[in-house]
């Protein structure tokens, strides 16, 4: 069976538009104080890591979908999150994995900023972003 060529596989998740905030949108705060370069954990259930890279903050799911390993404990360069167990590379904008290692795509969260504070949606994106990529 041949499986028809899809454009959006290695697009962007759609964000949420500005000034919307969801009724169970969970309050991060002031965008400024959100250190860049730097993961760390902002809720328990559902597990929700924050990493800003630049002017963007992202929200992922904080646990390696391969060892279960907390993300937070992590280190990122870029916009690419490494986990502490088996060092497995996800993209903090997508939450697909890189490097040697494929995984499950890590769960990615909206976050929507509303005067200058940021609130993430808890529902994860759709599905079809948490596909697993291919080795290279």
């Amino acid at each position: 069976m041949k499986v028809p060529f899809r454009r959006d596989r290695g697009a962007r998740p759609e964000p949420v538009p500005d000034g919307v905030v969801p009724e169970h949108a969970l309050r991060l705060g002031p965008v400024g104080d959100v250190p860049e370069g730097v993961i760390r954990r902002v809720s328990d259930h559902p597990p929700i890591a924050v990493v800003r890279h630049g002017t963007t903050i992202h929200a992922v799911e904080d646990r390696c979908p391969h060892a279960g390993a907390l993300l937070s404990r992590g280190t990122v360069v870029g916009d690419t999150i490494t986990c502490p167990a088996h060092h497995t590379c996800f993209r903090a904008d997508t939450g697909r994995s890189s490097g040697r290692f494929a995984s499950r795509a890590l769960r990615t969260y909206p976050i929507v900023v509303v005067d200058t504070i940021a609130y993430i949606d808890p529902t994860p994106r759709a599905a079809k972003a948490a596909k697993r990529t291919a080795c290279p």
